[in-house]
């Protein structure tokens, strides 16, 4: 079974002041993922793009049963 692969936290902007979420190995397939999206402004986007240390507080991250993890334990 592979091992898992160690993710990033992404933020960018599109359109303007309406933020994006991602996770990501890489800040390259971030990129990648936008230039994909945004075809045509990709240029615009991805100067707003920025690593995050963690997920905005309104952020929830689920187990596998559908139960909130308290943000301490994560």
């Amino acid at each position: 079974m592979p091992e898992p692969t160690a993710t990033k936290k992404f933020r960018y902007e599109y359109p303007i002041m309406e933020p994006h979420f991602v996770e990501a190995p890489s800040v390259k397939a971030v990129s990648t993922f936008i230039k994909r999206t945004y075809p045509h402004n990709y240029d615009e986007v991805l100067p707003t793009l920025v690593e995050i240390p963690d997920w905005p507080e309104f952020w929830k991250v689920l187990d596998a049963d559908g139960r909130k993890i308290p943000r301490a334990a994560r």
